[in-house]
């Protein structure tokens, strides 16, 4: 089935900021106490589309991001913030969803598309060679055009993961597995709300129905023995350097492979609902209701440039942080 898609001009505002990454089985690891070597960086503030974004651009100069956490100087950034579910960054051009729109704007030219289509779209992943985009249905972008996909899923698609030659597609009911040979439904009476991947599996949070792991064939429900509810509501997660990273609506939850350690305001996140993670590199940033913060050598510091926005995604791009 086929739906009339069109293409429109709104705006959509991005911030970048320098980056400069750093746990989950039964008790909480002990604080330590561990010196940040602190840096602060240049800052340039440049307008990248008056259509599109207005981006805070921070340069890391030479530094050693395995051993310091650089931060930034206070900017300005625009009052005009629209809000986005998520984005990528691929091959010079950002794709972000919002809404019932997919924009994708072109760094080099400065120029924009926006196409918007009658239902939400919630996520997008690059798979195959091919930008995908989630709503309520699969669509995928051809050159300038949004086209269906003919697989049907059960529910609305909630998140995409490209998992080696596989789309993981999530939806409102459930978990499917999308590639060369086709799809299968691999969970079901779920509502998926983020996936990511380890050493040798895949971390499946959900809305509700609390997180679990998969190791390729069987799925296991993780949680904390103290409190089995901590975990039903994930948000988003991440996994770099042997820790994985939770974000729930009551706080972050860092894994070690052994122990869980629990961050909350009164350890320095702006807020308890965590909407976003980043764990690229030695600094992981988080984004919450009330701002961003990044975390490192277990130490929560604030993005100054971000620190009272409601961030929805976030993504480290070279020596950038786009939020």
């Amino acid at each position: 089935m086929k739906k009339q898609i069109t293409i429109l001009i709104a705006s959509l505002t991005i911030f970048i900021v320098a980056f400069g990454v750093v746990g989950c089985s039964s008790d909480e690891s002990e604080n330590k106490s561990n010196h940040v070597i602190a840096e602060v960086l240049d800052s340039v503030t440049e307008s990248i589309s008056k259509d599109i974004a207005s981006a805070v651009v921070v340069s890391a100069g030479n530094q050693d991001i395995e051993k310091t956490q650089p931060t930034v100087q206070d900017v300005t950034p625009s009052d005009n913030v629209q809000g986005f579910s998520d984005f990528i960054v691929r091959n010079g051009k950002i794709y972000a969803v919002g809404d019932n729109s997919l924009y994708v704007y072109d760094i080099k030219t400065k120029t924009q598309q926006i196409h918007a289509v009658e239902g939400e779209l919630n996520t997008v992943a690059y798979f195959d060679g091919s930008i995908y985009v989630g709503g309520d249905q699969l669509l995928k972008l051809n050159d300038t055009t949004l086209e269906f996909v003919d697989d049907e899923f059960d529910g609305t698609v909630t998140e995409l993961y490209t998992y080696g030659l596989q789309l993981m597609v999530g939806t409102s009911n459930g978990l499917y597995r999308r590639g060369i040979f086709g799809k299968d439904k691999l969970m079901d009476n779920i509502t998926v709300s983020a996936i990511t991947e380890d050493n040798s599996g895949l971390w499946i949070g959900s809305k509700g129905e609390g997180l679990y792991r998969w190791d390729g064939e069987n799925f296991q429900k993780r949680f904390l023995r103290r409190d089995t509810s901590l975990f039903d509501f994930v948000n988003t997660i991440d996994f770099k350097h042997n820790h994985l990273y939770v974000g729930c609506d009551n706080g972050l939850y860092v894994y070690d492979g052994g122990k869980w350690k629990t961050l909350t305001t009164e350890d320095g996140l702006p807020d308890n609902n965590v909407r976003t993670i980043d764990a690229t590199n030695w600094t992981v940033y988080i984004g919450t209701d009330k701002g961003v913060v990044g975390y490192f050598e277990e130490q929560l510091s604030p993005v100054n440039t971000l620190e009272t926005k409601q961030v929805n995604a976030l993504q480290v791009r070279g020596v950038k942080l786009l939020a």
